[in-house]
C-alpha cells in the first residue's frame, strides 16, 4: 500500500540525488557550475522529481479513496467497521505509555478497526488487505506492552473479541479446542466446572484472550512446573494468504510470531485434572537468603513460585490497612509459591525454609499472595506511568544480575518481581514508576520519560552480561529477534514466505522495521542497538534536573 511515509522516503532520495548531481560534478570540474546547460539538467530533474512527487501523491490520495469506498462495502454488508480518530487512536496502541518523541519517528495511527463476527467476513477483510497490500493487524485484548499489536505502516486492524467459542472439551484426551478470541479465566472457570484445568495462563487472565498470549508467548502462573505456553499448545489454526486455513501441529514455530505469519484462528490446548492446590509464603529480613531459597525451591517442583522485593510490597499494598500485613520484618522481601497435590513435600519446603532461617507466614497471607497472582502491576496506581523492563535470566545469575541493578540504579526507586519457569530460569520484572507528563515541552513530550522508557534496553543489555535475554518479541524488541528465536527464525521466514507471500501480516514485529519519519532508510535495530548504550550513559552523566 502506499503510504505518506514512503512519499518521505523517495522526497528524502531524491534530495540526496540532487545533491550529489550538483556537488560531485563540480568537485571534479570546478567551471561547470557555470555552464547554462548543466544549470538547465539540474532543473529539469528537480522538475521530474517534484512531478514524480506530486504524481505519487494523487495516486495516494486516488487509493486511499477506494480503500474507503471498500470499507464502506464492508459497513453495510454488516460489519463493524470504526473510521473515526478516536476510536482508531484507542486501537493503535496496547498497555505501554510510550514517549512522545517516538511519534515523531512512527505513524501508529491505522486506517480503521474491523471487528468480523464469521470466518467469511475475516477472509473477505485479508482478500480487501491482500488486493491493496494493506498491512493486516490482528488484536486481541492488548495486554502486551512490547509493541506487538501496534500499527508502523498504517494498515487495518482486526478485533478479534468475537471469536470467543470454547469448541470442544475432550476429557479423554485432555485437551480443549476453543477460538482466539476466548479470554483466560472465562476458559479456566468453563474447565474447572468438568473438573479439568490449565497447565497455565498469564497472569493478565481476567482480561487477555487465548490467541492473544499464544501470538506473543511468554510465561505464567504455572510456569515453574509446565514451562512456557508452548509447552501447552497442542496445535494451531491459521488464516494465510487469501484466507486459506493452515493447521499446524505442535507449533512452536508459530508462537511468539506476534501474527506476523498470519492471523490465529483456533487453538488447541491441553488441559489435566483439576488438583487441589497448597499455598505458603515464607519472609526474611535478607533479600540473599531469599533469592538462594528461591532456587532450591525451585527445585521441588512447584506450581507457581514468586518473589517480591521489599519495594514491589509497599508499593502494592501502600494504601491498605498495616493490619492485613503480619508483624514480622519483611524487609528482604516474600517468596510465595503452590504445591500441586502430590508434589507437596512438606518436610523438603521446611528444611529449606529452616537452613536460611526464612519466616512462614501464616496460612491466610499465603492464599492472598495466591490470589493476587493477577494483580502483577497493581503498584501502577501509585502513578500515571509504570515502566517495565522484562527478561529471563537464569535462576543462578539473579544475585548478581540484581547486585548490578542495584548498583547502577542505587539513587532511584524501582521494585523487583521474581517468576519461576520450568527450566531453572527467572522471569525478572523490574519496576520504576514515571510521570509521562513531567517536564513535557511540544512534540518532543517528557524528556525524563523518554529517558526512563529506554531503560529497558539498558537492562536487556545488562540481563545479558549474565547470561540471560529476552524472550518475546514486537516492535520494540525486534532487534533482538536473532536472540529470542536463534535457529527457528530461519525457519519462520520459510513458512512467511509460503503463508504470507505478500508480507501483509503485522510487518516489523519480528523481522524489525526501518524508522518510516525522518529516518527512512535507517533500520530501528540499528537505532537501539547502537544508540540505546549512549543514552543510557548519557542519562546517567546529566544534571539531576534533567531527569
Amino acid at each position: 500500500m502506499r503510504t505518506y511515509d514512503t512519499l518521505i522516503k523517495w522526497f528524502v532520495l531524491w534530495i540526496i540525488f540532487i545533491v550529489v548531481c550538483i556537488t560531485v560534478p563540480q568537485f571534479f570540474i570546478p567551471e561547470i557550475g557555470r555552464n547554462q546547460e548543466f544549470l538547465v539538467i539540474i532543473l529539469f530533474l528537480i522538475l521530474i522529481g517534484i512531478c514524480t512527487l506530486l504524481l505519487y501523491l494523487a495516486t495516494l490520495k486516488r487509493q486511499r479513496k477506494q480503500i474507503h469506498i471498500s470499507l464502506q462495502t464492508l459497513q453495510e454488508t454488516g460489519m463493524q467497521v470504526f473510521m473515526k480518530k478516536y476510536e482508531r487512536l484507542l486501537y493503535s496502541r496496547d498497555i505501554g505509555d510510550l514517549p512522545q518523541i517516538l511519534r515523531l519517528l512512527f505513524n501508529f495511527n491505522c486506517l480503521a478497526v474491523l471487528q468480523p463476527k464469521t470466518i467469511e467476513e475475516l477472509q473477505s477483510i485479508i482478500s480487501l488487505c491482500e488486493q491493496y497490500k494493506i498491512p493486516l493487524i490482528a488484536r486481541g485484548s492488548g495486554t502486551s506492552g512490547y509493541g506487538g499489536l501496534v500499527p508502523v505502516k498504517n494498515g487495518i486492524i482486526v478485533n478479534l473479541q468475537y471469536f470467543d467459542s470454547i469448541i470442544n472439551i475432550d476429557e479423554e484426551s485432555n485437551t480443549v479446542e476453543v477460538e482466539c478470541g476466548v479470554i483466560w479465566e472465562h476458559l479456566r472457570l468453563s474447565l474447572e466446572s468438568r473438573n479439568l484445568t490449565l497447565l497455565s495462563y498469564p497472569s493478565s487472565a481476567p482480561s487477555s484472550s487465548v490467541g492473544g498470549w499464544v501470538a506473543q508467548g511468554g510465561y505464567g502462573v504455572g510456569s515453574a512446573k509446565y514451562g512456557d505456553v508452548s509447552k501447552s499448545v497442542v496445535s494451531v489454526t491459521i488464516l494465510g494468504a487469501n484466507g486459506r486455513e493452515f493447521k499446524f501441529d505442535n507449533p512452536t514455530t508459530f508462537i511468539g510470531s506476534c501474527g506476523s505469519l498470519g492471523i490465529l484462528w483456533k487453538v488447541t490446548l491441553r488441559v489435566q485434572k483439576l488438583l487441589k492446590l497448597m499455598h505458603i509464603a515464607v519472609s526474611s529480613t535478607s533479600q540473599k537468603n531469599l533469592l538462594t531459597a528461591f532456587s532450591e525451591y525451585q527445585d521441588l517442583g512447584p506450581f507457581f513460585l514468586r518473589y517480591d522485593d521489599h519495594q514491589n510490597l509497599l508499593w502494592k499494598n501502600a494504601n491498605q490497612d498495616e493490619s492485613a500485613w503480619e508483624s514480622q520484618d519483611y524487609s528482604g522481601g516474600i517468596i510465595s509459591m503452590s504445591f500441586q497435590e502430590g508434589d507437596w513435600e512438606k518436610p523438603k519446603i521446611d528444611e529449606v525454609t529452616n537452613r536460611h532461617s526464612l519466616t512462614n507466614l501464616s496460612k491466610t497471607n499465603s492464599e492472598k499472595f495466591w490470589n493476587e497472582r493477577f494483580y502483577t502491576i497493581k503498584s501502577k496506581r501509585l502513578g500515571p506511568s509504570l515502566i517495565i523492563a522484562e527478561v529471563l535470566i537464569p535462576t543462578n545469575q539473579l544475585e548478581n544480575f540484581i547486585e548490578v541493578l542495584s548498583n547502577r540504579y542505587r539513587s532511584e526507586s524501582f521494585a523487583l518481581e521474581l517468576i519461576s519457569t520450568s527450566d531453572d530460569m527467572a522471569i525478572v520484572f523490574v519496576w520504576f514508576p514515571a510521570d509521562l507528563r513531567q517536564k513535557s515541552i511540544p512534540l518532543i513530550g517528557s524528556i525524563p520519560y523518554a529517558f526512563h522508557w529506554l531503560r529497558f534496553f539498558d537492562i536487556i543489555q545488562i540481563a545479558r552480561n549474565w547470561k540471560g535475554s529476552p524472550y518475546s518479541s514486537g516492535l520494540w524488541l525486534s532487534p533482538y529477534s536473532g536472540i529470542i528465536y536463534g535457529k527457528q527464525l530461519s525457519l519462520m521466514k520459510q513458512l512467511k514466505k509460503t503463508i504470507d507471500p505478500d508480507g501483509i501480516f503485522n510487518p516489523g514485529k519480528v523481522w524489525g522495521t526501518r524508522v518510516p519519519r525522518f529516518f527512512p532508510y535507517i533500520p530501528w535495530s540499528f537505532l537501539i542497538r547502537g544508540g540505546a548504550p549512549f543514552v543510557s550513559i548519557l542519562f546517567r552523566i546529566l544534571p539531576k534536573k534533567y531527569r
